[in-house]
């Protein structure tokens, strides 16, 4: 949920700590004392947009008509959902997270008309194969959880799983992440058994313009689902 802060950030939210779990179980006791302070700490004061840069390359590059439900995969707070929900109003979103505190959060984010962002909100792992009521979504976003300490390439099985063949799915990816983890690798595997097609790979700001680590990126894997999974 959170990508390459400063040592002051790192002092107050303890990003290290989070670039260094292990367990599922590591990331609910981080993220559980994240939850209240998270947008105010970490995203008002370092000028994070990565979860509105995220919504922005879905809302400019998907512009499928056939898209009405997306699933919202590490949803943290919502903040993803909140600026998803601004740019395409019709859109049913779901979010699933692995922590219980942070989906607190998101349940409150409203949109622009005074109802919820979230349709359902569930905890579940992402590490370990999903289920949703009311999977197969047309389309899928994740921003920030395939980063240090969290999900690896194996997990995009996972996350695909959920969506439609000819759905489509925006994943943002840690640019370090990315290398260290060989994720093109599993991209190319993909595309080699017709799991995914048309694939692009875009960056994003990860900062504003006004932040002091503007500059730093990361990676947007756009593509589209070929067949059931």
């Amino acid at each position: 949920m959170v990508d390459t802060p400063d040592s002051r950030a790192s002092q107050s939210l303890g990003l290290e700590e989070a670039y260094s779990v292990k367990t599922p179980d590591d990331n609910r006791r981080l993220y559980a004392k994240w939850a209240a302070t998270y947008e105010s700490v970490f995203v008002a004061t370092q000028k994070y947009r990565y979860p509105q840069a995220i919504s922005e390359v879905f809302h400019n590059v998907i512009t499928s008509a056939d898209i009405s439900s997306i699933v919202d995969i590490g949803t943290g707070t919502g903040l993803t959902g909140m600026y998803l929900s601004s740019l395409r109003p019709n859109l049913v979103i779901d979010g699933i997270d692995i922590s219980p505190e942070m989906l607190t959060k998101a349940q409150d984010k409203k949109r622009q008309n005074g109802s919820s962002v979230y349709q359902l909100l569930l905890e579940q792992d992402m590490s370990k194969r999903a289920s949703t009521p009311n999977s197969p979504y047309d389309a899928l976003i994740c921003s920030g959880t395939f980063t240090h300490g969290h999900l690896g390439p194996e997990a995009i099985d996972n996350l695909i799983a959920l969506v439609r063949p000819n759905g489509w799915c925006v994943i943002g990816v840690n640019n370090e992440h990315f290398e260290a983890r060989e994720f093109d690798k599993k991209l190319n595997q993909l595309i080699e058994t017709n799991k995914i097609a048309d694939l692009q790979i875009l960056k994003i700001q990860v900062y504003e313009p006004e932040s002091t680590h503007y500059g730093d990126q990361a990676r947007v894997l756009v593509f589209r689902i070929e067949s059931d999974f």
